[in-house]
């Protein structure tokens, strides 16, 4: 009785080692991770930081990226935002047109948004859809010139822990 509690034991202090054990989490793109070097970051994307616009914003590095594409959509920038430890924010300025085909591939990926329509008075309505997926928070914007913007961070929150 006592050898088939002590296993049990065991048993379940090994999972929860590996349960609470931390793991790299995935960030928007595929091959790219949070908390990543700057390095790292220009291979996985083919980028060079060394030509992109930099930046500084409070305690992070941002660099600005010109003419690079989604899939077969073109970005006309992207903002990649680097603190202490690693990368910290993706932000896709795209072109008004691509819009629907993005919140469309967003919905079917991880379903329906947090939306909310802000008027603000004598300028056209802004727009906002977010996405918590567990790893990533996901902000879409339509702003009063039409500049569609979509970024990419860390979620802060675990939406299992409501």
């Amino acid at each position: 009785m006592v050898r088939h509690s002590l296993q049990w034991l065991l048993h379940l202090l090994i999972a929860a080692a590996v349960f609470s054990a931390p793991a790299q989490v995935m960030a928007c793109i595929p091959g790219l991770q949070w908390g990543m070097d700057s390095t790292t970051v220009e291979q996985r994307l083919e980028i060079s930081l060394e030509t992109a616009r930099f930046l500084r914003a409070d305690s992070s590095a941002v660099y600005r990226v010109s003419n690079q594409h989604i899939g077969e959509l073109p970005v006309e920038q992207l903002d990649l935002r680097f603190g202490r430890q690693g990368l910290e924010q993706l932000v896709y300025s795209l072109p008004g047109d691509a819009m629907t085909e993005v919140l469309a591939g967003l919905r079917t990926r991880y379903g329906s948004p947090v939306s909310r329509t802000i008027n603000h008075t004598d300028q056209i309505p802004q727009q906002i859809w977010i996405w918590n997926t567990e790893d990533d928070c996901i902000t879409a914007v339509r702003a009063e010139d039409q500049t569609f913007l979509l970024s990419y961070r860390p979620s802060r929150l675990r939406p299992s822990l409501l």
